[in-house]
C-alpha cells in the first residue's frame, strides 16, 4: 500500500490507540471490580452511571493522546528517503517504516502495557482473596452476602480470562520488537513476527465470544438480540 508518510503514520497511530484503549479499559474494569468488593455498601453511590461514562471518555481521550504522539515528531521520517516529500503519495506504508520501534517498545510497552498489567494482577488477586475469605465466613449460609461474593468471584474469573487472552495475544509481539530494538544481533524470524501480528488480530475476534459466553449480562443481551432478529426474520 502506497500513501503519504503522514497518512501512513496516522493509520499506525489509530492501531496503537486501539491497543492502548484496550489496556486502559481493562484497567478501568479491574478497578470497578475492585471497588465492588472493597466498598460493597457504598459502591452504587460511588460508581454512578455519570461517573462511569466519564471514566470511559477519559480512557479513550488518554489512549488517543498517548497514541498520536508520533504525529508530532517521534517517528521514522528521517530514517527513510529524505529526498521524498512527506506529503508524497509514493511512500510504501508499513508499520515500522513510519512508526518508531523505540516509541512502541519504550513508551507503549514499558510505560502503558506492563505497569497496568501489574496493577490489574494485584487487583484481581485482592478480589479473589477477599471473595474467598468472605465465602468462608459465610460457609453453609444462604445469605445475600454469600450470593453477592459468589457472583463477584465468577465475574472476576471471566474477566481474568479476558485479560489472560489479551496478554497471550499481544505480549509475544511486544517481546519480539523489544528483542529487535535492544538485541539487533539476535535474529527474529519474520515468520514469528507475522504470527505475533496474527495473534494480536485474533484477540479482537476472540474477545466478543468470551464476553458473550462468560459474562452473564452480556450473554443475556446477546440472547435478546438474537431472539429479536429471529422474530423479525420470521415475520418477514
Amino acid at each position: 500500500m502506497t500513501t503519504s508518510f503522514y497518512g501512513c503514520l496516522f493509520m499506525c497511530c489509530v492501531i496503537i490507540m486501539l491497543e492502548v484503549a484496550s489496556v486502559v479499559l481493562l484497567l478501568a474494569i479491574a478497578v470497578d471490580r475492585f471497588l465492588r468488593v472493597h466498598i460493597p455498601l457504598t459502591y452504587k453511590s460511588t460508581v454512578t452511571q455519570k461517573r462511569s461514562w466519564m471514566v470511559v471518555a477519559i480512557c479513550w481521550f488518554t489512549a488517543a493522546l498517548l497514541s498520536f504522539i508520533p504525529m508530532f515528531g517521534w517517528h521514522n521520517y528521517n530514517t527513510w528517503n529524505g529526498t521524498t516529500q512527506a506529503n508524497s503519495t509514493s511512500f510504501e506504508c508499513r508499520f515500522f517504516t513510519a512508526s518508531s520501534r523505540s516509541y512502541v517498545v519504550n513508551f507503549i510497552f514499558f510505560g502503558f502495557f506492563l505497569p497496568p498489567l501489574v496493577v490489574m494482577t494485584g487487583l484481581y488477586c485482592y478480589i479473589f482473596l477477599t471473595t474467598r475469605r468472605q465465602l468462608r465466613l459465610n460457609i453453609g449460609a444462604a445469605t445475600e452476602s454469600r450470593t453477592y461474593y459468589q457472583k463477584e468471584q465468577r465475574l472476576a474469573a471471566s474477566l481474568v480470562l479476558v485479560l489472560g487472552l489479551f496478554v497471550v495475544c499481544w505480549l509475544p509481539l511486544f517481546l519480539m520488537h523489544t528483542i529487535k530494538l535492544y538485541g539487533p544481533k539476535i535474529e527474529v524470524s519474520s515468520l514469528f513476527i507475522h504470527i505475533g501480528v496474527l495473534l494480536s488480530h485474533v484477540n479482537s475476534a476472540v474477545n466478543p465470544i468470551v464476553y458473550a459466553f462468560k459474562i452473564p449480562k452480556i450473554k443475556e443481551e446477546f440472547k435478546k438480540l438474537y431472539m429479536r432478529v429471529y422474530h423479525d426474520g420470521q415475520q418477514h
